[in-house]
C-alpha cells in the first residue's frame, strides 16, 4: 500500500544524503534501448521473469503474503498482497492463451491463490473481532491491515492498536478480488467453513455508510492528527463490492445455494446514494484524493454515471497530476523531505508546510492507463501508458526496470517549486533504502500485459465491471442481482392485502379491488421481522463462533422481493406496518407518507432488482375509515396508472 509509513529520525539526514548520492544509478526508462523480442512466448516469458523477481520472489512460503517493499520483510501488508495477488493472475491468465505454457500458468495462478487464502487465514485469527465490529463499528474491533510476513500472526508491537487498521476498502477490495477470480474458474474457496467466513465479511462493510475509516492512506483526515472520516473511495469500492457479490456463488458453477453469498439490498443502496452524494470530494476534509480513480475506475468501477465519472476524473486529474505522477492528496506530507519521521502524527497546521511540495506517484498514470483501456478510451490509455514508461528507472539489484513509489522533490528547489509548481525536477525514491515498492509494480504489470494485448478486457475483469449493469451479460449460477438487464423505469407493482374477508367485501363496494392472505395461499405473506429471524442463521458457524447476521430490520427494497425457503413463496409485508414494535402506523398521516417515500425509493432505475418488484400493503379496519389513508389509496392507484 502507499500508505503512511515512518522512517527512525535518526537516519533521516543520512537517507536524505544516499538518496542524493545514488540519484545517478536512477535513471529513467527512455534512456535504455529495449530488446527486440519478436516472438509472443518471448514476450510473456519477459514478463514472466519481472513477476518472477519483483513479485514472487518477495512471497511468503508461509503465509503467502507479501510485504509492501523488497527489502522490508518483517511484515506483510493485506493491500499490497492483494495487487501482488492480481499481477500473478494476470500474467497466468497470458500463459493460458499460449498452446505451451510449460507449467507456469499454474505455478503462478496457484501463487495468486496462496496469497488470497492466506489473507483469509490470517483474518480467521480475528473471529471475536469480526462478531464484535458487526454489533459495535469501532476502530477496536476492526480487522487488521497487516500481519508478520512469515507466520501470518497478528503483530504484537507496541503501537499496533494505534495503526490505522480500519479500512473498509480494503475489505471491499478482497471480496472484488476473490469474486473476479472465481469467475475466472480459478477455485479459492474450499468448504463450507469459509463461505461462511466470506458471507460474514459482508456483513463487517455492509453499513460503510455510516462508518468512518483511515482510508486507503491509513491517515484518516489529511492533517493526520489520528481521526477518521468518511471517504468517497472507501464507498465506492464497497459498493462495487457488494454489486459484484451477492448472489453469487463461490464455489463457480459447480456450487450449490449454500455457498451463494447475500447481500442486503437496502445496506447496498445508502451506500451507494452517500457515495454519489460526497462525489466528486473525497471527504470533508479532503477536496479530492488520488483514490477516487481507484473507486470510479479499475478496479472497482463503482459509478457509471457519465458526468459524474468525468467531474471526478478531471478534478482529480486538474488537482493532483504532476509531471512525474499524481500527488496522493492536497498537502501531503508522506516521503517529502520535510516530514519527521519520529512522530506518528502531525501537529495542527504542520500540512501547510507539505503546499505544492507534496511527493508524485507515477503508480496512478498505470491505473489511469488500465482504466481507459477497459472504458474503450485507447487514446487516453496509450497516453498515460508513455507517461508510465517514463518514470521507470534502472534497478542494479533486480537488473530490470522498476516502477518507484514515488518522485521527490529536493529540499532546495522547494521555494521554487512552491512559487511556480511542476516547474523543479523531482527525483525517484530510492530502492536502495528501502528495495523496490511491491503494489505499484504490481499494477504496471497488469498494464503492461493489457496494453501489449497479452490479456483481453473480460480476462481481467470476467464480471464486466468496466460495463453499466444493463450492458453486463447475464449469468444463469445468479442467486440475487441487484440490477436487472432492462432498460427505462422499473413496474411497482402493489398488492392490497385486506385483514379479513368482510373487509375486502366493503372495500370492493368502493371499487378497490384486495386479497386476503386466504386468498394468496400457497403464497405466504411473513412481517418483517420474521424473515429477519430467518436471514440470522445466515453465515451462522457454530463451529467458528460466527454469529450470522445481525438483527438489523429489513428496509423497503429488501420487502420488496420475493423470498423462496424450502419450496415456499414468501412475500413481506415493509417495516412500515409493523404492529408488533413500531407505532408509525398508529399515525395514519405518516403511514401515507412514509408509503409515498417507498414507492419512489422502489420506482427508481438504480434501484432495479428485477424487472418488477412488489410492494405488499397490509389494510386493517382502524385505517380505512380514516380520510388520509383513503387518499393514499388514491395516490397509489394514480402512481401505478
Amino acid at each position: 500500500m502507499l500508505g503512511l509509513k515512518r522512517r527512525p529520525h535518526k537516519r533521516r539526514n543520512a537517507n536524505i544524503h544516499l538518496r542524493r548520492l545514488t540519484q545517478a544509478y536512477l535513471t529513467t526508462v527512455n534512456q535504455f534501448q529495449p530488446l527486440v523480442v519478436r516472438t509472443a512466448y518471448e514476450k510473456v516469458d519477459s514478463v514472466y521473469y519481472l513477476v518472477q523477481k519483483l513479485i514472487l520472489n518477495q512471497q511468503s512460503v508461509t503465509s503467502g503474503l507479501f510485504p509492501r517493499y523488497s527489502e522490508k520483510c518483517e511484515i506483510g501488508f493485506v493491500k499490497d498482497s492483494i495487487y501482488c495477488a492480481l499481477a500473478c493472475w494476470t500474467c497466468s491468465i497470458a500463459y493460458k492463451r499460449l498452446d505451451d505454457d510449460r507449467g507456469r500458468q499454474t505455478e503462478l495462478r496457484q501463487s495468486a491463490v496462496k496469497a488470497m487464502r492466506g489473507i483469509m487465514f490470517c483474518w480467521m485469527q480475528e473471529l471475536d473481532n469480526l462478531n464484535h465490529f458487526k454489533e459495535n463499528i469501532s476502530p477496536e474491533f476492526s480487522l487488521h491491515a497487516r500481519f508478520d510476513l512469515h507466520t501470518g500472526m497478528v503483530l504484537s508491537t507496541p503501537n499496533e492498536k494505534k495503526y490505522g487498521h480500519l479500512q473498509m476498502d480494503l475489505i471491499a477490495l478482497y471480496l472484488l478480488a476473490l469474486v473476479q477470480m472465481t469467475a475466472a474458474g480459478i477455485q479459492v474457496i474450499y468448504t463450507h467453513d469459509e463461505v461462511c467466513f466470506v458471507q460474514n465479511l459482508v456483513f463487517y462493510i455492509e453499513r460503510t455508510y455510516r462508518t468512518p475509516d483511515f482510508g486507503m492512506w491509513e491517515t484518516g483526515s489529511r492533517y493526520n492528527v489520528g481521526e477518521r472520516e468518511l471517504h468517497a473511495s472507501s464507498l465506492g469500492m464497497v459498493k462495487a463490492a457488494l454489486e459484484a457479490i451477492n448472489g453469487f456463488n463461490l464455489y463457480g458453477t459447480a456450487g450449490t445455494s449454500s455457498s451463494v453469498i447475500y447481500v442486503d439490498i437496502d445496506g447496498h443502496n445508502r451506500n451507494r446514494t452517500t457515495f454519489e452524494t460526497i462525489l466528486p470530494r473525497e471527504s470533508n476534509s479532503k477536496n479530492t484524493d488520488a483514490a477516487l480513480l481507484l473507486s470510479i475506475g479499475w478496479p472497482a468501477f463503482a459509478t457509471h454515471d457519465p458526468e459524474l465519472y468525468e467531474k471526478t476524473f478531471n478534478k482529480c486529474i486538474r488537482r493532483l497530476e504532476g509531471r512525474y505522477g499524481l500527488k496522493r492528496f492536497l498537502r501531503d506530507g508522506y516521503r517529502t523531505e520535510l516530514e519527521d519521521a519520529s512522530r506518528r502524527y502531525y501537529e495542527e497546521h504542520e500540512t501547510s508546510r507539505f503546499h505544492n511540495i507534496e511527493c508524485q506517484f507515477p503508480v496512478f498514470f498505470a491505473y489511469i492507463a488500465i482504466t481507459a483501456h477497459l472504458r474503450g478510451e485507447r487514446k487516453l490509455s496509450h497516453s498515460y501508458w508513455q507517461k508510465t514508461n517514463e518514470m521507470l528507472v534502472s534497478s542494479e539489484k533486480t537488473s530490470c526496470l522498476i516502477m518507484p513509489e514515488c518522485y521527490i522533490i529536493n529540499e532546495e528547489h522547494m521555494d521554487a517549486e512552491r512559487m511556480k509548481p511542476n516547474s523543479q525536477n523531482f527525483y525517484p525514491a530510492n530502492p536502495c533504502e528501502f528495495g523496490h515498492h511491491l503494489w505499484s509494480n504490481a499494477v504496471y504489470l497488469i498494464a503492461l500485459l493489457l496494453k501489449d494485448d497479452f490479456v483481453h478486457l473480460t480476462d481481467i475483469d470476467p464480471i464486466c465491471r468496466h460495463l453499466p449493469a444493463s450492458q453486463r451479460p447475464k449469468y444463469q449460477n445468479r442467486h440475487s442481482v441487484f440490477q436487472s438487464s432492462m432498460e427505462g423505469d422499473p413496474v411497482v407493482q402493489v398488492v392490497l392485502i385486506a385483514e379479513s374477508s368482510r373487509l375486502q367485501m366493503m372495500l370492493s363496494t368502493y371499487g378497490i379491488d384486495t386479497q386476503t392472505p386466504h386468498d394468496l395461499e400457497p403464497v405466504k405473506i411473513w412481517p418483517s421481522w420474521r424473515m429477519v429471524k430467518v436471514f440470522e442463521s445466515l453465515g451462522k458457524n457454530e463451529k467458528m463462533g460466527l454469529s450470522g447476521r445481525p438483527g438489523r430490520p429489513f428496509g423497503p427494497l429488501n420487502t420488496s422481493k420475493i423470498f423462496k425457503r424450502f419450496g415456499d413463496t414468501i412475500l413481506c409485508y415493509p417495516l412500515l406496518f409493523e404492529v408488533k414494535d413500531f407505532y408509525i402506523n398508529a399515525d395514519p398521516a405518516v403511514l401515507i407518507n412514509e408509503i409515498k417515500m417507498a414507492f419512489m425509493l422502489l420506482g427508481e432505475p438504480c434501484n432495479h432488482l428485477v424487472p418488477n418488484v412488489l410492494l405488499c400493503i397490509g389494510l386493517l379496519k382502524p385505517r380505512i375509515y380514516h380520510a388520509e389513508f383513503a387518499a393514499g389509496l388514491t395516490f397509489g392507484g394514480s402512481y401505478l396508472y
